[in-house]
């Protein structure tokens, strides 16, 4: 049996326009940006970048520090001074059921117990 070339090519033609079709928006989105949007923010900030802004750090970036550095369960977060400085109180639940409370510095996001 005689196989053409034409239908072949032909076949290869469509498959690759439609493989090109799928891949386009994908493609088309650019280098892998940890799931950045422009027009999106993101809730959490490398530290560094917090430092620089001089604004300090919102509730949710320390709550997101505890929760990065302790894990388990924030269950309350309130603004409160300490030595003289604005601190964020973070009360957590630790994976092994105990409770733990931490400060975290409002300007630098320092945590201290």
């Amino acid at each position: 049996m005689k196989f053409s070339a034409a239908p072949l090519a032909a076949y290869a033609l469509i498959t690759g326009l439609f493989a090109a079709l799928l891949a386009g928006p994908l493609l088309a989105a650019g280098p892998d940006t940890n799931g950045y949007r422009p027009g999106h923010s993101l809730n959490v900030q490398p530290l560094a970048t917090m430092r620089v802004q001089n604004k300090g750090i919102s509730r949710d970036q320390a709550a997101a520090l505890v929760k990065r550095r302790f894990g388990g369960k924030i269950l309350a977060i309130k603004e409160v001074q300490r030595d003289g400085r604005s601190v964020f109180r973070v009360k957590g639940l630790s994976e092994k059921s105990q409770v733990y409370v931490v400060f975290v510095d409002k300007q630098t996001g320092q945590i201290s117990r």
